[in-house]
């Protein structure tokens, strides 16, 4: 059988029955409750997987940083729309040069803030800012468990020591902080640790391997960093969903995959509006349009996007589990996919298939 659409916000059975009926009543009526600012592609970190992070002569060939100002009147425009969720991101957002600015006037408008920051820079005029304006929580992105590693992943010294001091600091003041961590080769070693400092700190984790070639000026080989075992978690994927007949529905639109279908948007640092954050397009510019129209144009484009002709006629469409961020990492554009994607999906649904048509035999 086919699995039905069921909008993200239906499954958040951890929400509230309230704010969940919120989420629910926004999906239907398309209203961007929930939405990212990316402040600075800047980052005081490089980290190997990371997607966005620029310097500022690369920034140049980007476009122009948003200033405090036009940030503060996109996010007026954003709440008369009906946002009241926003994660402030980057980067690294404490990089802006107009952060604590920015962040004043956001926490002063109520938006349910989250600050998603690698923590190393909560000292001094932060600590004082966040103390007299407390997000609702921290999500911070924890790479390793020593210096040594922080090191090998994020090539900064005393890595590590500073984010573990932030964490520290974050906690002894009372706000909510949750680690998000992305294993790669040079990191995977430490897992266990990571997940022992989470347990041991008795703080919400979320890991993943799961990493993206870059299509927005970072640049990143992540043939590199990606585990050797990735290939085998999706032959397992795809031999269950054969033997268990959990078949994908070939007709259901890409972007009604992504979480923030209907209901979220995440706007660039310089000024684009765009519904995943790891895509070069839509190019839909807030500062050319304002936020209302860009958000029409946003919702057109993720209601007309299709899969690429390849995947429609695909013997194996039903059981290719992707999404948009997945094809364009993979081909380099929405609109095809990689021969070599395809290739290794179609061979192991084959495989599979064929053992399953022996067995019924």
């Amino acid at each position: 059988m086919t699995n039905e659409f069921v909008p993200a916000c239906h499954r958040m059975e951890w929400l509230d029955p309230f704010y969940k009926k919120v989420w629910e009543t926004a999906f239907q009526k398309c209203i961007p409750i929930s939405g990212t600012f990316e402040l600075t592609p800047r980052c005081n970190f490089n980290c190997k997987m990371c997607y966005v992070h620029l310097d500022s002569t690369e920034m140049d060939m980007h476009g122009k940083e948003l200033s405090a100002k036009e940030w503060l009147d996109i996010a007026k425009d954003a709440k008369s729309a009906g946002t009241t969720w926003l994660c402030v991101t980057g980067g690294e957002p404490l990089m802006h040069p107009e952060f604590e600015e920015i962040w004043q006037g956001l926490s002063e408008m109520g938006f349910f803030l989250t600050l998603q920051t690698n923590a190393s820079l909560i000292t001094g005029k932060i600590v004082s800012l966040l103390k007299e304006y407390p997000p609702k929580q921290v999500k911070i992105t924890l790479y390793g468990t020593n210096d040594k590693v922080y090191e090998s992943v994020c090539g900064v010294q005393n890595g590590f020591s500073r984010v573990n001091d932030g964490i520290h600091t974050l906690m002894s003041m009372g706000i909510p902080v949750t680690l998000v961590s992305t294993v790669i080769r040079q990191n995977e070693e430490d897992a266990s640790n990571m997940a022992y400092y989470a347990y041991r700190h008795q703080l919400p984790w979320t890991i993943t391997s799961e990493i993206k070639s870059s299509f927005r000026g970072k640049g990143n080989d992540v043939s590199a960093l990606r585990l050797e075992n990735k290939e085998e978690r999706r032959k397992k994927d795809i031999a269950r969903r054969i033997k268990e007949k959990d078949y994908l529905d070939p007709e259901r639109k890409p972007c009604t995959y992504c979480k923030d279908y209907h209901i979220g948007y995440w706007i660039l640092w310089n000024g684009e509006m765009r519904f995943c954050s790891f895509l070069n397009e839509p190019d839909i510019s807030v500062r050319t349009l304002g936020f209302a129209k860009a958000w029409e144009k946003l919702v057109q484009y993720e209601d007309t996007l299709e899969w690429p002709e390849e995947c429609k006629i695909c013997p194996a469409n039903k059981i290719c589990f992707k999404c948009v961020a997945t094809i364009a990492a993979e081909s380099g554009s929405v609109n095809k996919v990689s021969d070599k994607f395809c290739r290794e999906v179609c061979d192991l649904y084959d495989q599979n298939e064929r053992k399953v048509r022996e067995y019924e035999f």
